[in-house]
């Protein structure tokens, strides 16, 4: 006789999104292809991580930012975002800022 079957639960998948942002790059390389294309992955930050970001953002502004991408990007697109951020070091920034806008983070109210 076999062992009854148990089903562990497995915890909930993250759900991720994209997020892209295109850009010029004036110092690329070459005279023609300046226009940059980021697109990556990420799940939508919990409390703790804003919290992190919140309370690191008065020191510095792009570290919190950098953390809060590395903490919620897909674990496939982690590398190249770290490599993107190396190149283009406002990228943290303006990701960062799209995310945090998603959550109901704005320096806009009303409409």
């Amino acid at each position: 006789m076999s062992a009854p079957e148990t089903s562990v639960s497995a915890p909930a998948a993250r759900k991720y999104v994209e997020f892209s942002h295109t850009f010029e790059d004036p110092w690329s390389e070459g005279d023609e292809e300046s226009e940059v294309k980021c697109t990556f992955r990420f799940a939508k930050p919990n409390k703790v991580q804003i919290k992190r970001l919140q309370d690191t953002a008065a020191k510095s502004t792009a570290n919190a930012s950098r953390n809060l991408l590395l903490d919620t990007v897909h674990p496939d697109d982690k590398a190249a975002l770290a490599q993107a951020m190396e190149d283009y070091p406002g990228l943290a920034t303006t990701l960062s800022g799209a995310i945090l806008k998603g959550v109901g983070i704005s320096n806009e109210l009303g409409k």
